[in-house]
């Protein structure tokens, strides 16, 4: 298990705790959890491929960077850009900005 601790855009100390495998990590706020990521990871290959499966933050959470957090330092943990598939609408609106910035900054590459 792997811990970070960081404070988010509104100064809550926030705490990511990433599972051993790397494939999960939950982000906590005063002990309860407040954002989850989980990842997919297919090393069956010659290259390991990390594939974005499930990233949720609170609703109270979510302007404070948070999501952004959980998956730089899930691509740092891996070593590599995670593979995401951009949902269907409605839910792309959501996700669409996250996505950009990630993707330009090479967090996050389109499937």
């Amino acid at each position: 298990m792997r811990v970070i601790v960081f404070k988010d855009r509104c100064d809550r100390v926030i705490q990511i705790v990433f599972e051993e495998d790397r494939t999960r990590a939950v982000a906590y706020h005063h002990d309860e959890p407040v954002g989850e990521l989980r990842i997919g990871i297919n090393d069956d290959s010659v290259n390991a491929v990390a594939t974005l499966l499930n990233v949720c933050v609170e609703p109270a959470y979510r302007r404070s960077g948070i999501a952004h957090t959980l998956l730089a330092y899930a691509s740092r943990e891996i070593g590599q850009p995670i593979r995401v598939d951009l949902p269907a609408p409605p839910d792309l609106f959501a996700f669409e900005t996250l996505f950009r910035c990630l993707s330009s900054e090479g967090i996050l590459v389109l499937a």
